[in-house]
């Protein structure tokens, strides 16, 4: 079940009405590749960066049909693939604001600016420069309020790249040897998910030995070497919906207090999923997380990093990391349609550290868990012994 047409003509039109509720004249919605979730929730295309930089800009003006500017070379692609009519190159973009904003010309109007962390200076001053007498607001939250609630054709996407995640994980996990390379590890699973079809979400992340002290980490030549931990953050997708699942893997030689560690972060997770549900405050996952961890000593591995920004998790949907962030400091209601990743992060540890991640879907009920491998598998599933 991919995403249809008149899902992408409601999404558009509930944020026009959030727009004229707010005020707002138009909208102008900015993505590229990287974080294109904003852009491609409207469109459903998701720009490629090749020989040029890829933008995707999507502009609302009152009542008028949305008007789709790209990249040039994936404006080619993005005419034939995106519902909306008007795709336009954005090499052109200062010849055809004028035009886009013609309803607009000598008001003054007030704009909602979508994305504006990453949008560009030169785009912004040719917006600003054609609506002089506009004033500009930073509306971030409209865009989050509609896509932090899941339709079943997003979780039903989402299912499935978490189900290309778990196996190959469990590959990855029967494959990695002594001597390998951080890059040969990530290639690997790389490999497999490309050949069950999926896309690579974003960078993957593996980290083994004394790297495993960094939160985040980019796959070098070292090789991993007996008693390591290494961590293994892969992020599939499949049409353009996102996994964010991780494994920690501990290899032949490592020790009974690595072992101990890594056991207790399975049980820990175990334990918290199911109590996740609708109407409860996200602080709480982080309350249990930690009541789990202090009778077994490792608060202290635990809340240093875990009272940061997603310090136990965040959204996940067309980017792998969205908004509700999951911290110490959450202060929302977790609601139903929400795709939450789980995430128990402990550094510090004897070897380094570690990371365990699994996706859940919350239901009218309860949680449904996307990622199966970790919560069905043995608690000392990852620990290789041979």
């Amino acid at each position: 079940m991919n995403i249809k047409l008149n899902e992408f003509q409601k999404r558009t039109e509930n944020l026009r009405n959030k727009m004229f509720q707010e005020g707002l004249d138009a909208l102008v919605i900015y993505s590229d590749e990287y974080r294109s979730g904003n852009s491609t929730y409207l469109t459903g295309y998701k720009p490629i960066n090749v020989i040029e930089e890829s933008p995707q800009l999507v502009i609302i003006v009152g009542n008028n049909n949305p008007v789709v500017l790209m990249g040039r070379l994936n404006a080619y692609a993005a005419r034939d693939l995106v519902w909306i009519e008007d795709v336009r190159g954005m090499h052109q973009l200062q010849k055809d604001l004028p035009n886009i904003f013609s309803s607009l010309k000598d008001k003054k109007s007030k704009i909602g600016v979508i994305g504006q962390n990453i949008l560009p200076v030169s785009i912004f001053n040719s917006i600003a420069n054609t609506l002089s007498k506009s004033i500009f607001v930073f509306c971030d939250n409209l865009m989050i309020d509609e896509r932090k609630i899941k339709s079943p054709a997003e979780i039903n996407l989402m299912g499935k790249a978490a189900a290309i995640n778990d196996k190959v994980l469990k590959e990855v996990l029967n494959k990695v040897e002594i001597g390998m390379t951080e890059i040969q590890i990530a290639g690997l699973a790389e490999a497999i998910a490309r050949q069950m079809g999926a896309d690579i979400a974003s960078a993957t992340v593996v980290m083994s030995g004394p790297n495993t002290n960094y939160p985040a980490w980019r796959p070098s030549e070292r090789k991993v070497e007996a008693g390591d931990f290494i961590m293994i953050d892969f992020n599939p997708a499949v049409n353009h919906y996102c996994n964010d699942g991780g494994i920690t893997v501990l290899l032949p030689g490592g020790e009974l207090e690595q072992e101990r560690a890594l056991i207790l972060g399975h049980e820990a997770l175990k334990a918290v999923i199911p109590n996740i549900k609708p109407n409860i405050s996200a602080r709480v996952i982080f309350d249990n997380l930690l009541d789990y961890l202090k009778p077994h000593g490792l608060e202290k591995n635990f809340t240093p990093y875990a009272k940061g920004l997603r310090g136990v998790g965040h959204g996940v949907g067309l980017d792998v990391v969205e908004r509700p962030n999951l911290s110490s400091d959450s202060d929302f209601n977790i609601v139903s349609g929400m795709t939450l990743a789980i995430k128990l992060d402990l550094h510090g540890l004897r070897g380094g550290g570690y990371r365990i991640e699994v996706v859940v879907a919350i239901t009218e009920n309860g949680v449904k868990p996307l990622n199966k491998l970790i919560l069905e598998e043995p608690n000392d599933f990852t620990i290789i012994r041979k």
